[in-house]
């Protein structure tokens, strides 16, 4: 799939008349904002969708390759991602940043996939399952980790199942707050620190385990 199938699928869909030309007047369009390019689009001028492809595409990308470990399959997921991307643009309304909304409609749809392949189960905790847990213990946890160097942590990372990596990916890699993953995830508040704690939990056991050996 090519981004000229991502262009015409995107014309063929909105009903423009437009034709895709003149690419290389958009070397004058990088340095606008993703908002502004976004505003051009939805006004008519479809080859601007060549800049936010090329702003995003290798993003999603390799946002779907951490979540999922599988080179073809990312190919085909971040090429999916795009597309539905493009055919939303119009419920994009500016109210976060353009980055953030991309993320989470990379990370839903990666979780839907692996939801049908069932490979991934998030499930819902209850409020008082978390209220148990020590505020101190939690904190002492965030620390560490924000202390681990990034290569240890990616690497720790890889040995963690599908639900832990990606709710930590979250957190840490795109520093998500919790309110934001749990939009993502469309759970609770509550279930999502539940499960940053579990998860936190596994991968402290797998710190400690690559320091003691």
């Amino acid at each position: 799939m090519t981004i000229s199938y991502l262009y015409s699928l995107y014309t063929a869909l909105h009903g423009s008349t437009q034709m895709i030309k003149n690419r290389d007047t958009n070397s004058d369009n990088k340095s606008l904002s993703d908002w502004d390019i976004i505003q051009k689009v939805l006004k008519g001028d479809s080859s601007l969708l060549e800049v936010l492809y090329d702003r995003y595409s290798g993003k999603v990308y390799y946002k779907c390759l951490s979540i999922t470990h599988d080179q073809e399959i990312s190919k085909d997921l971040a090429h999916d991602v795009m597309i539905k991307i493009f055919m939303n643009l119009s419920k994009f309304k500016g109210t976060s940043d353009f980055s953030f909304w991309v993320k989470s409609i990379t990370y839903n749809y990666c979780m839907d996939y692996l939801k049908k392949k069932k490979r991934l189960n998030f499930d819902e905790f209850e409020s008082a399952d978390f209220e148990q847990v020590p505020v101190d213990e939690i904190e002492l946890q965030h620390k560490m980790l924000k202390e681990v160097q990034l290569e240890q942590l990616e690497a720790l990372l890889e040995e963690l199942k599908g639900n832990d990596r990606m709710i930590l990916l979250m957190r840490y890699q795109d520093g998500m707050s919790i309110k934001q993953i749990a939009g993502t995830l469309k759970v609770s508040v509550s279930a999502v620190k539940m499960r940053l704690k579990r998860s936190r939990d596994r991968l402290a056991e797998l710190l400690k385990a690559s320091q003691n050996g």
